[in-house]
């Protein structure tokens, strides 16, 4: 009986014995066979890291080939993940921080910020100094799964010139990573953050390389597996002078300051200055002041600090003012409404009238007699020396007989109210021209009584001032209406996409956006009357002797501001040749007093520099456009 009971145990001990074993077996064979490929990947995954290459950043040229935008190199320090671990990690991190001046948070935030995928290195520090390097190297016993490359980083030759234009770069936010993070964005990466650096970012930034790298059990690099090359970035070519643009840049910045010194104008910091070709709509020039240094918001150290001291400055250098600043565009908005009376048949090119300077209402008074002593009232004037002279009594006398519905569609039909078209980022303001249904909507919550549009309005509106709202290159796109004789094209700043090698992949075809439509008659007397403006007229002071046989056309600008916001604000807009012209230039200065004082000077130094070239032909510049092969 007990032997029986011995066998039965040993069969079922055995049984079990043989179950367990099938059931190891199977498990060995699911893991080795079924889940081999697997498991074999995640054992290469553990020992094989991606370290990517970042491509070459497409350059940023100017209309000559002399870059605004390029590329240096430089070292980068990055983690390899597993390196983090234990008390070695702490080690590395410690040792690590002390190398690249970081404080231990400041390392920590390096890493959280730098973390995109499980095997990628964590980008640390860019454009660590070379003096650094060589001690990292000296010491890379101590520092395993420190990786130490060789990447170009964004550089500005010339800091802060057309920095508005260009832009700056800065690391990659989270909102932008998750809308790009399909387009191959990680966390460490940087981006454009505003100008042509935003608005051509996917055309700038090519395609990202990388090698595939075999890692020692200590995370120290064993052999490079395998190599993909990056494709680099297009580069722009723009229409941009840069000569062009450090002058506007220089001679706005030194009247700001000259007319600050003469007492007068004493808070003009601030202005626009914009050059374009009026045959294509091309910009030679778009300068806003103050503006900032790139190099100092795309680099790590200093980005923070200058952003802060940026974002303080009351006179907001971040601000294009050249696309985003409204103003008023003061008495530079007559020629509209001269084009407005005469085709509307409202005068005629012959009509005289005669100003007495007071409104019709006895509300204003003309800038003669507000003067200090007052002058001598206009007396008779047509619509040409009403232009030349600036006589605001002509142009309520114009507005009234027009009416604001019609006066407003003329000022539409100029380009006034809709943005020109002009891509930038940010993008430009479409400005503002108001009627009595925008004011009955703007003031609804407001007694009927300021709801109502009023005579006076559309007075204010015929020269300049009340509601109406303009972009400086707004400006500048309906002077090159003036000078084209009606046609404006879309302003734009690049003329051109091209590979490294210099391959063109895409070239800007000027693009009509609107036309002016007006008799010859009205066209003559229009034009007549802004040459007569730099002959005799209120800008002959600032032209008087320019020393070149050229016609200038144009008109200056003064728009009052109300009780407490300070001095006018100053405009100047002109073209040249007048017959034939080449060049529009606008200028514009916050708070810089009678367009004659500040902006017509600005623009006068302008074309004589222009014109010197033509006249007084210098060597060649030099470029800096190069193919890479």
């Amino acid at each position: 009986m007990d032997n029986k009971k011995r066998v039965e145990r040993a069969r079922v001990l055995g049984s079990c014995i043989l179950l367990v074993f099938a059931l190891l077996s199977g498990r060995l064979w699911y893991l080795q066979i079924v889940q081999g490929q697997k498991y074999a990947a995640l054992a290469d995954g553990n020992r094989i890291r991606w370290v990517r290459t970042l491509a070459p950043r497409g350059r940023i040229f100017d209309r000559n080939g002399v870059s605004l935008a390029t590329n240096r190199a430089s070292f980068t320090v990055s983690l390899l993940p597993g390196s983090l671990d234990g008390e070695m990690g702490e080690q590395v991190l410690t040792r690590l921080s002390e190398l690249l001046g970081l404080t231990r948070e400041e390392m920590q935030d390096a890493i959280r910020k730098g973390i995109s995928y499980p095997y990628e290195p964590i980008r640390v520090m860019q454009d660590v100094p070379a003096e650094t390097v060589v001690v990292m190297e000296e010491q890379r016993y101590q520092l395993p799964g420190v990786i130490v490359e060789m990447e170009e980083v964004r550089e500005y030759p010339h800091g802060s010139l057309a920095s508005h234009i260009v832009g700056y770069m800065a690391p990659i936010s989270p909102s932008l990573l998750s809308a790009w993070s399909e387009l191959g964005y990680y966390s460490s990466d940087y981006v454009g953050m505003t100008g042509l650096e935003r608005l051509y970012e996917h055309i700038l930034r090519g395609e990202d390389g990388g090698n595939q790298v075999e890692v020692s059990a200590l995370n120290r690099p064993v052999q490079v597996l395998d190599v993909v090359p990056p494709v680099p970035g297009s580069d722009l070519v723009l229409t941009l002078d840069k000569d062009l643009q450090e002058l506007a840049e220089r001679i706005l910045i030194e009247q700001l300051e000259e007319v600050r010194a003469a007492g007068k104008f004493t808070d003009t910091y601030c202005g626009v200055v914009i050059v374009l070709d009026p045959k294509t709509g091309g910009i030679l020039a778009m300068a806003s002041i103050p503006g900032y240094d790139p190099n100092r918001l795309s680099d790590a150290g200093q980005r923070g600090a200058y952003y802060s001291e940026l974002s303080r400055d009351k006179h907001r250098p971040l601000f294009n003012r050249a696309v985003q600043g409204l103003y008023s565009p003061g008495s530079a908005f007559k020629p509209i409404v001269s084009i407005a009376a005469l085709e509307e048949g409202k005068t005629t090119v012959g009509e005289v009238f005669y100003a007495d300077d007071v409104c019709p209402f006895g509300l204003k008074r003309c800038w003669t007699l507000r003067n200090s002593p007052p002058l001598p009232v206009h007396g008779n004037v047509t619509v040409r020396s009403a232009l030349a002279e600036s006589c605001n009594d002509y142009f309520w006398e114009m507005s009234l007989r027009l009416g604001v519905d019609s006066l407003a569609d003329y000022a539409r039909k100029a380009g006034f109210g809709s943005p020109t078209g002009l891509d930038m980022y940010p993008s430009e303001e479409a400005g503002l021209v108001p009627d009595p249904e925008w004011k009955r909507q703007r003031f609804s919550r407001q007694p009927r009584s300021e709801q109502l549009w009023y005579p006076v309005e559309t007075m204010d509106m015929a020269i300049g001032q009340g509601f109406l709202l303009v972009t400086p290159l707004q400006m500048a796109a309906f002077y090159m209406g003036l000078a084209n004789r009606g046609t404006i094209y879309v302003p734009y700043l690049v003329e051109r996409i091209q590979r490294p090698t210099g391959e063109v992949v895409e070239e800007t075809v000027p693009k009509v956006a609107r036309v002016l439509e007006a008799s010859p008659q009205t066209w003559k007397a229009v034009i007549g009357g802004l040459v007569d403006v730099v002959k005799t007229g209120t800008g002959a002071s600032a032209f008087r002797g320019f020393p070149y046989p050229v016609e200038i056309a144009g008109k200056t600008g003064s728009v009052q501001l109300g009780p407490g916001q300070g001095d006018a604000h100053s405009w100047f807009c002109g073209f040249a040749p007048a017959d034939d012209p080449e060049i529009v230039v606008v200028a514009f200065a916050e708070h810089g007093g009678g367009g004659a004082t500040t902006s017509s000077p600005i623009v006068r130094r302008i074309m004589e520099e222009y014109f010197r070239k033509q006249f007084e032909p210098a060597g060649e510049a030099t470029q800096d456009l190069e193919p890479i092969e």
